[in-house]
């Protein structure tokens, strides 16, 4: 088999690295396909015109980097993994009630009684007084008038974002509206650009669409302009995805200078933004999104979910003028509409201020988590907003992201690697996100954060040592 890797690389650093990367963006395409059979190392070596023992190596790093399985008498193949991980990502949630383990894995706000009884008071208000409309409305498929009307009069005074009641549309959360935002703008084998960690829900998606993701650069504020910049002229991307406020998994924030200068690039070129804001109110008011700068390319996506109760599956979509023709189909196709009732007790809450006063109470609970986790985890190095939902953690000494996450199983923590967040097949880096709001009582949470501090503290197993 013959395979060309030339559009694929790049020209920075070793050849063996930049062919390993080159499989990495192959398989990302779907240029190769799990279960492929590579071709020998001196058939790839002369096609290329290096060594053959520059494909070795490269073979070699690509195995490391969990992209393919060298078989004995067999050959080289593509590996299956990233639904594997995904899997295990995903079902690493499921409750086991014989051995309950301490939660520091999923983004999950604090939910003290208090929600969950403004809730319940909420849903018996609306038994006696809701509209039919709220439980037999099937159209408009936007949304129920008055709950775009209120919404989008919130988006604007609250986050910022600017827009007519024409350009909201209602859709069950964040990642339904993300879905409908990259549909209406990108097709099957489009280029995205995206930060080089970014959520897990956006690296499934580009499976599911099958468009090609590939990551940039990020600091301490997210996205780097500059790298933006090449990335676009290089590539000329359909499309960029970004996450400003609170990128997942490492907390960077971008202030307004930042998002000035992101948002000159994309003007710049001319594309597509599709901003993930989905923890908008997790920060004092005063975050401009990065939408409002580029709004004639801005898709921008909200929701209540991380601010108020994960169940209040809200979403808040404003497209740029002129899109919500491409945007209402695939609306229809996914949920038909948004479902009525969660709108209405969201419409409600935000009248009242209740959203307000909820967000303001997570603010307040997760300072009081992140203080927590500073004083318990102060000899390790860590990233993190004052109220985050979580925090990224560096690992110290020899060890390893994945030989931790099993021992913490084994001692009743579940944490989360970035392997989950990594857009292309690289090194994973040496951190761990740690999640503070999954654990509604605070003694469990310091239970935890103290287990996982008598960790990092050991070295690990003599089997699980890091060679250099």
């Amino acid at each position: 088999m013959t395979i060309d890797l030339n559009p694929y690389l790049d020209d920075s650093g070793p050849k063996y690295l930049a062919i390993a990367r080159a499989l990495s963006r192959a398989i990302r395409s779907g240029e190769l396909t799990p279960g492929t059979r590579l071709p020998p190392h001196r058939q790839l070596a002369e096609h290329m015109g290096v060594s053959v023992q520059t494909v070795s190596r490269a073979y070699a790093q690509a195995e490391k980097m969990g992209l393919v399985q060298a078989r004995i008498g067999s050959g080289t193949w593509i590996n299956a993994l990233d639904d594997a991980r995904e899997s295990a990502y995903l079902h690493a949630q499921e409750s086991r009630p014989e051995s309950p383990l301490i939660d520091l894995s999923i983004a999950h706000p604090v939910c003290p009684p208090a929600h969950h009884l403004r809730f319940r008071q909420t849903l018996a208000q609306l038994a006696e007084t809701a509209s039919p409309d709220v439980i037999t409305a099937c159209r408009p498929i936007a949304g129920l008038p008055h709950q775009r009307e209120h919404a989008s009069h919130w988006l604007a005074t609250r986050l910022g974002m600017p827009g007519e009641t024409d350009d909201r549309v209602l859709c069950n959360g964040t990642a339904h509206g993300l879905m409908l935002a990259i549909s209406s703008v990108v097709q099957h084998g489009d280029l995205v650009l995206t930060e080089a960690l970014t959520d897990h829900g956006l690296i499934a998606l580009s499976r599911t669409l099958g468009f090609q993701l590939r990551g940039v650069a990020i600091d301490g504020q997210g996205i780097l302009p500059d790298a933006l910049d090449a990335a676009c002229h290089r590539f000329k991307p359909r499309a960029v995805c970004l996450t400003p406020t609170q990128l997942n998994p490492t907390g960077a924030t971008m202030d307004a200078a930042r998002r000035d200068q992101v948002a000159a690039v994309l003007e710049r070129h001319g594309v597509w933004l599709i901003e993930d804001d989905v923890h908008a109110l997790l920060e004092p008011p005063g975050l401009t999104p990065l939408s409002a700068r580029v709004p004639h390319l801005g898709f921008h996506v909200t929701s209540l979910t991380k601010s108020t109760v994960p169940g209040l599956r809200a979403g808040y979509l404003s497209v740029p003028r002129g899109q919500l023709h491409h945007t209402l189909p695939r609306l229809r196709a996914t949920s038909w509409m948004a479902t009525p009732l969660i709108f209405e007790i969201a419409d409600r809450w935000i009248a009242e201020g209740t959203v307000e006063e909820m967000a303001a109470t997570q603010r307040e609970l997760l300072a009081e988590r992140q203080q927590l986790a500073a004083r318990l985890l102060l000899e390790h190095g860590r990233t993190s907003r004052p109220t985050s939902l979580h925090l990224w953690l560096a690992l110290p000494g020899s060890w390893r992201a994945e030989e931790l996450q099993q021992l913490a199983e084994q001692e009743g923590l579940a944490i989360t690697t970035a392997t989950p967040f990594m857009v292309e097949q690289t090194p994973a880096p040496r951190r761990i996100r740690v999640s503070l709001g999954a654990e509604a009582d605070i003694q469990r949470l310091e239970d935890g954060l103290r287990r996982l501090a008598r960790l990092l503290d050991d070295s690990p197993p003599p089997m699980m040592q890091i060679v250099y």
